[in-house]
């Protein structure tokens, strides 16, 4: 008897200890699971590139860059317009795509001139069929000058392609920079020669005039190009404002893609080639 009553009385005892146990774990706060998340990985900030140090006279030295030869095609516009910095469209007049850069790239606040082909002394190098030479007449010049210029539309000034031989012959750039004078246009010296005239016939005529202080890409590596735009910073920071010629190429385009950029926050401004005319 004496047992039964312990068995009974020990299976009351869990009963009521399995209840309460529930009954607790029923009522208990509950917890939040905490998620640990991970990390996410850190972004790659890319240094920046040291330039080399040199002596800065001017602080916010002004560069043109003018690009020739546009006209073939329209290849290389979408990455020229991504840097976002000025520079000044020389266009090849009566081209397949003359028109078309010459209009776009005005749109978009660019400045435009006509490249206009002249005789060289290399009798080997390529001739556009629109070339001015020095055995035309006054009035065949001015001719052929009128039909280039009217092929580009809102030009602002004219430089030469090529041109070795036109630019040293001073009849030529007599007739050549009256007809400018006239139209209210500016005339870039591309300097293909150490004998021009042309500093001396835009005096004479009157018209406003700058000249190249170097090109950037008479070599195609992009290795040589970025190193002509390291000359060309020097240049600016020393003389207080610099003009580069360089060419409608992909590797040109490619290089200053990434250093106008670099040039500009050292303190470069990057103008329209008008503002270099005196």
């Amino acid at each position: 008897m004496r047992t039964k009553i312990i068995l009974i009385l020990t299976i009351v005892v869990l009963i009521i200890a399995s209840s309460l146990l529930i009954w607790r774990a029923a009522h208990a706060p509950k917890r939040k699971v905490v998620v640990v998340k991970k990390a996410a990985p850190a972004k790659v900030i890319p240094k920046e590139r040291n330039l080399p140090v040199i002596k800065k006279r001017y602080s916010n030295p002004k560069v043109a860059i003018v690009i020739d030869d546009f006209g073939y095609n329209m290849n290389n516009l979408d990455k020229l317009f991504a840097v976002k910095k000025l520079v000044t469209f020389s266009v090849l007049p009566n081209l397949t795509c003359s028109k078309r850069v010459a209009l776009l790239a005005a749109s978009k606040g660019y400045e435009v001139i006509l490249h206009l082909p002249l005789e060289s002394n290399d009798k080997t190098a390529p001739t556009e069929a629109d070339t001015i030479k020095t055995g035309m007449s006054d009035h065949d010049m001015l001719a052929l000058l009128g039909k280039n210029i009217e092929s580009i539309p809102g030009l602002k000034g004219v430089s030469n392609h090529q041109g070795s031989k036109a630019t040293q012959d001073k009849r030529t750039m007599a007739v050549i920079l009256s007809d400018l004078k006239k139209r209210g246009l500016y005339f870039f010296d591309s300097l293909v020669t150490e004998k021009s005239v042309c500093r001396e016939a835009a005096d004479l005529a009157r018209v406003p005039y700058a000249r190249r202080d170097m090109f950037l890409d008479n070599e195609s590596s992009p290795e040589y190009i970025e190193k002509q735009m390291l000359s060309l910073r020097k240049i600016a920071f020393r003389n207080g404002g610099a003009i580069a010629v360089c060419h409608d190429r992909k590797n040109t385009i490619t290089v200053l893609n990434k250093m106008m950029p670099e040039l500009s926050s050292e303190g470069i401004n990057f103008v329209s080639l008008s503002e270099m005319v005196r």
